[in-house]
C-alpha cells in the first residue's frame, strides 16, 4: 500500500467516532512501557482532534513514514490537514499492546456502537519516544 494511502487509512480510523464522542484516555489502563506506547497513541488522537497537523508530522509520526511520504512527494503537513478536514469527531480506545524491541503493535478500537471497528497501528521507538509508523490490517 503507498504511504500516502496509509496516512490517509490511520487518519480515517481515528475519524470513525460519530459527532460528540467523548475522549477518555485509555492509556490508563496500562503500566510502564506499555502505558507510555498507548499514550503515543492517545498524543496522535488528540492532536487529530486538535487539528493540530504540524505536531502530528513533528512528533507523532515516524521518520520512516515521513521519509516514504517526502519519497512519494508527499508533504506530510499538507497530507494530514486534508485528511482531517472534514471530520468532526476523533476516539480511539487502546485495547491492547505488544512490544517486540523497538516496535510495538498497538489495537485500537474506533466508532461507536455498531459502527465499531478495530485496527492495528504499528509504533517505532525513535531514541525514548514512540511513534507511529503503519496501520495494520482491520481485526
Amino acid at each position: 500500500m503507498r504511504t500516502a494511502a496509509v496516512l490517509c487509512a490511520l487518519l480515517v480510523a481515528v475519524s470513525a467516532a460519530g459527532c460528540g464522542a467523548g475522549s477518555t484516555d485509555s492509556s490508563k489502563g496500562f503500566s510502564g512501557e506499555k502505558r507510555t506506547v498507548a499514550k503515543a497513541v492517545e498524543n496522535f488522537e488528540q492532536a487529530s482532534r486538535d487539528g493540530n497537523e504540524k505536531r502530528i508530522c513533528t512528533e507523532l509520526l515516524s521518520g520512516t513514514l515521513l521519509a516514504a511520504l517526502k519519497k512519494q512527494g508527499t508533504n506530510c503537513t499538507t497530507a494530514v490537514k486534508e485528511a482531517l478536514k472534514d471530520t468532526d469527531s476523533f476516539d480511539l480506545k487502546v485495547k491492547g499492546v505488544t512490544i517486540s524491541g523497538p516496535r510495538a503493535s498497538v489495537k485500537v478500537e474506533s466508532g461507536s456502537s455498531s459502527d465499531k471497528k478495530t485496527d492495528t497501528l504499528t509504533l517505532e521507538r525513535e531514541g525514548s519516544t514512540w511513534k507511529i509508523s503503519s496501520l495494520g490490517a482491520a481485526g
